[in-house]
């Protein structure tokens, strides 16, 4: 059901793009506006064709996107334009008369005639005449020198020149040319302002740029009533640069950015990352449920890297397996677009305050009110970053040698109506895949991509191929996080970059399947269709929040794709990265990712703590039941249990070196009172197993001496230890807590232990017990447990006591040797010891079971 719901969802985004291209055939064609995209205000020698062609686009009245948005004005095609010279200006056009393409477009080339001075021509819309529009053309000058690029604080390379020519051809001699800077506030400095024109015709002067990085507009004005020349150029720029302080910007932009995203992630985290993560594990149990949580989590901590390795991290403690795995991953790549949402929305003017006020709010002593301090704060300096990349950028979009670098890999096609150049298109995307993986992060990859794109130095075609880039790239995090971890961990990272691939080729086949009249891409025409603004138009509009669309709507194509095959999807990723063994499969209950969600880490200390009880009760099992009783010193079998004391020695360190870097986390109150009662059971549990080579050495007394235990002292011994037995069972289901899988493994243990001895099915270790309560490891029932636990201890102290006393009574009567007597006494007191141990640890238990609730 599930999958066919997804499969409609998807048939009907698509079915979708048939909308655009309806509501543009039925829409109104009259003609809005006449706009002349290049080729306005030049200047040519008389008789010589213009530099530039003349390129006007065609509009029509604005229509309604497929949402209800309203879209900006319609390219027009088929439209006849003629162009007409006013009376009085000489200028010949070809062709004269033609009809707009599909893009609502029309390319002609001006020729000058032999008037000198202002020439004027109109372009008029046959049928729409009330929409013609004029334009302005300069016959008799040639200009040189403009939109040189130069150092700031230099004089340019070559002078700005004005070449002037009669109508027959002559230069004009003698004729002054004034030249001024237009700008006050970024002023260049002319250094021969007035010039007069020499035998060529020709004046010149050499410019000297200010202190700032951008365009310097000059103007040129020629006056001579004598020879009747009057121009005026208001259009000449020149670019000057200040390499140190665009890469001071663009560099401090981008930290600004970073440092602003980590802040509002970190806060965020602060007042929710914690629950958000427990949630991960909760909802993870349906793929369709664990893809929303991934996306949830991913869009509230505002980091699909935090989200990727935390599944790592769950992964190889045992907790989530590959395909819940995969579906949190696929809900990530979802989630993690809302970073790109919101900075692609231009909310600059509240940086600053948002700064402001998130400083005050952070000085708050409460956490949850510190945390949205730090999100407040964050969120402005992130804007505040991207305003200064975007500024900076910016003012790199005008200079020609930069343009001109972009378009070593702009991915528009060449002409209208064709398609994307591929080698483009993939030189674009491994464009995108380095320069993420050298960041290792997606979203800021992603602002750098808008900032471009605000820059106006790259376009729409392009911005799709790099963020496609980028997604790849971010999986460089989970490979990284996935490194020292077991071989599933590695199948995840596997999954992360398949999804992202198989989403990327999706794309690429996208990109070849045009749609409508322009023979747009598919997918950029939906997303342009969808999104306010038209990102192809002659001035492009809005580009960022159509990027940001596209990040979106390409995360959810790539999951509602692979997701009805996940099964399939796993398994494939099972299949490139082989578990040979058991052994690359083991899990890390103290797996290091975990520490950034505290409570799951004290969780994961439980089970540990746990798991080395059950280790130390069965080495002292093995002790007494396998060696003292039947005096057994078989030296394979007692090096074994010195191993695994060994074992419990580095567990202990282990345990305790983790539960120290736990508290170097911002805890909660119930969190940090746990810790010293974890500590304290990690000890008792090492000690436990340290009786082990105590009782060994009785045992090895016991050969030396050639002494036999008499009937009378084994049964006593045997009594003391199934009540010991009976303690350590209960004192296993204490620590279980309220965890259903723990409770489970108690019980496994419990019967490792006991083996379920009908004699002590009224002791609360049995699953029936449990049930009555409502609910396995129920807190009242911990109590119960531990109480029982602690009662069975003093029955062995006391019966402890009573053997010891009667033996020495038959040892003083002669019934019994005084060497056996002796290690008889010396065991009755190392289980007494031990019995102390586990009732620490079960006395212990209610409260760490109190404090685990209260996480």
């Amino acid at each position: 059901m599930i999958r066919k719901t997804l499969f409609l969802l998807l048939t009907g985004v698509f079915l979708l793009t048939a909308l655009p291209a309806c509501s543009r055939k039925d829409s109104n064609k009259e003609v809005k506006q006449i706009k002349v995209m290049t080729g306005a205000d030049q200047a040519a020698l008389p008789g010589e064709t213009f530099q530039q062609p003349l390129r006007v686009e065609v509009l029509g009245s604005a229509g309604k996107g497929i949402f209800g948005g309203e879209k900006e004005e319609a390219a027009l095609e088929n439209i006849k334009l003629r162009f007409v010279p006013l009376p009085g200006s000489d200028l010949s056009v070809e062709p004269a008369e033609i009809h707009t393409d599909a893009a609502g477009r029309v390319s002609v080339i001006v020729k000058a005639g032999k008037k000198v001075g202002d020439n004027y021509l109109r372009i008029i819309p046959v049928g729409y005449e009330t929409k013609a529009s004029e334009l302005r053309m300069m016959v008799g000058a040639k200009l040189t020198g403009a939109g040189q690029e130069g150092l700031v604080g230099r004089v340019l390379h070559d002078p700005i020149a004005v070449e002037l020519r009669k109508a027959d051809g002559s230069p004009a001699v003698g004729v002054p040319v004034y030249f001024t800077s237009l700008d006050h506030k970024n002023k260049a400095k002319i250094l021969t302002p007035n010039v007069t024109t020499d035998h060529h015709g020709i004046a010149k002067t050499h410019v000297q740029l200010g202190k700032k990085t951008g365009e310097y507009q000059i103007a040129v004005e020629i006056a001579d009533p004598k020879q009747e020349f009057f121009m005026r150029f208001n259009k000449l720029s020149v670019m000057g640069i200040d390499i140190a302080a665009v890469l001071i910007g663009v560099i401090g932009g981008l930290a600004f950015f970073v440092y602003g995203m980590k802040l509002m992630s970190d806060g965020l985290q602060r007042v929710a990352g914690e629950n958000m993560k427990k949630l991960l594990q909760f909802f993870s149990k349906n793929g369709l449920v664990a893809i929303f949580a991934g996306a949830f989590v991913t869009a509230v901590i505002q980091s699909s890297s935090a989200t990727t390795v935390m599944v790592i991290g769950f992964i190889n403690a045992g907790l989530l397996s590959l395909q819940q795995a995969i579906g949190i991953i696929f809900g990530a790549n979802i989630g993690t677009t809302i970073t790109a949402q919101i900075i692609s929305f231009n909310l600059s003017g509240m940086a600053l305050p948002a700064v402001a006020i998130g400083f005050v709010v952070m000085l708050s002593k409460n956490r949850i009110i510190k945390g949205w301090g730090e999100t407040l704060l964050g969120f402005g300096l992130l804007f505040f970053g991207m305003t200064m990349m975007s500024s900076e950028l910016k003012s790199l979009g005008t200079f020609p040698s930069f343009i001109e670098f972009f378009k070593t890999f702009d991915c528009a096609p060449v002409k209208i109506g064709g398609t994307m150049p591929i080698l483009a298109v993939l030189g674009t995307m491994l464009i995108g895949i380095i320069g993420t993986t050298l960041v290792q992060s997606s979203s800021a990859a992603m602002g750098i991509v808008l900032a471009l794109s605000a820059g106006g130095l790259i376009n729409f075609y392009t911005a799709v191929p790099l963020l496609i880039g980028t997604n790849i790239g971010t999986t460089i995090t989970a490979w990284l996080a996935a490194l020292t971890a077991n071989r599933v961990a590695k199948q995840a990272a596997m999954a992360h970059f398949l999804f992202n691939m198989i989403g990327a080729l999706i794309m690429l086949i996208l990109f070849y399947v045009p749609y409508g009249p322009e023979r747009i891409p598919v997918f950029l025409y939906f997303i342009n269709a969808i999104t306010p603004g038209n990102a192809f138009a002659a001035i492009p509009q809005n580009v960022e929040r159509h990027i940001a669309m596209a990040h979106t709507l390409f995360n959810i194509i790539t999951v509602a794709a692979i997701f009805p095959c996940i099964g399939i999807f796993t398994r494939f990723c099972e299949i490139l990265i082989p578990a040979k063994n058991e052994a690359e499969r083991e899990t890390t209950i103290l797996e290091p990712r975990l520490l950034a969600t505290p409570s799951i880490a004290l969780e994961q200390s439980i089970s540990a703590i746990r798991n080395m009880v059950s280790i130390s009760w069965d080495m002292i099992d093995k002790a007494v039941n396998h060696h003292f009783l039947p005096v057994n010193t078989d030296p394979d079998a007692v090096r074994e249990l010195e191993e695994t004391e060994e074992k419990i020695d580095n567990m202990q360190t282990e345990i305790t070196n983790y539960l120290v870097q736990i508290t170097r986390r911002q805890l909660t109150q119930p969190q940090s009172n746990l810790i010293p009662l974890l500590m304290h059971c990690t000890n008792d549990a090492e000690r436990i197993a340290d009786h082990t080579d105590n009782i060994l050495k009785l045992t090895k007394r016991l050969e030396k001496a050639d002494i036999v235990l008499s009937d009378i002292a084994r049964q006593d011994l045997d009594k003391i230890w199934e009540l010991l037995r009976s303690q350590a069972e209960n004192v296993a289901l204490a620590l279980a807590g309220n965890n259903q899988e723990s409770v489970d493994l108690a019980l496994e243990d419990e019967r490792k232990i006991n083996k379920l001895a009908k004699k002590y099915e009224k002791n609360y270790s049995r699953k029936e017990d449990y049930e009555a309560f409502g609910r396995l490891g129920h807190p009242e029932h911990q109590e119960q447990l531990s109480a029982h636990a602690q009662q069975q201890e003093e029955q062995i102290n006391i019966l402890t006591k009573q053997y010891e006393e009667s033996h020495i009574e038959r040892r003083n009567t002669g019934k019994c040797a005084v060497d056996a007597s002796v290690i008889f006494i010396e065991m009755l007191w190392e289980l007494e010891r031990i019995g102390d141990h586990l009732a620490n640890i079960a006395m212990r238990a209610p409260e760490i079971q109190k404090h685990y609730i209260a996480l």
